[in-house]
C-alpha cells in the first residue's frame, strides 16, 4: 500500500523529463505505486488547484519519453483542453475510487 515510500529521495534517478515554465509543470517517471512503470503528471493552476494531476501512464521509457513531448505540445498550446483525467492507478486512488469516482476529471477553471 505504501509503494510511494520507495520513490522518496531519488528522483534524480527516476526523472525521465521535466518541462517547467510559466506556473506549469509538467513532469513524467518511473514510480513504483502504479500499474505502470512510468507517468507523466501536470501541475498547472487552472486545474485541480494547482495540484499534480496524472494525466498518462506507459510500461516502457520510450514510450514515457513521448508521452511528455506529446503533453507539453498539448498543455502549451493557446488553447487548454477544458478538463484534464486523472489516471493514477496508485493504491491510494483505488480507495477514493471506492467512494467517487467522479474526482478523477479534473476540469479547468475559468481563467482570471
Amino acid at each position: 500500500m505504501f509503494d510511494f515510500m520507495n520513490m522518496m529521495d531519488n528522483y534524480k534517478d527516476r526523472k525521465v523529463a521535466n518541462y517547467s515554465k510559466e506556473g506549469l509543470t509538467i513532469d513524467t517517471c518511473a514510480v513504483s505505486d502504479s500499474s505502470k512503470a512510468y507517468e507523466t503528471a501536470v501541475e498547472h493552476p487552472l486545474y485541480n488547484n494547482g495540484r499534480w494531476v496524472v494525466v498518462e501512464l506507459y510500461d516502457t521509457k520510450k514510450e514515457a519519453k513521448a508521452g511528455h513531448s506529446k503533453w507539453v505540445k498539448i498543455m502549451t498550446k493557446k488553447k487548454l483542453p477544458t478538463s484534464l483525467k486523472d489516471v493514477s492507478t496508485a493504491n491510494i486512488t483505488k480507495l477514493v475510487d471506492a467512494v467517487d469516482t467522479k474526482w478523477r476529471v479534473r476540469k479547468k477553471s475559468k481563467e482570471a
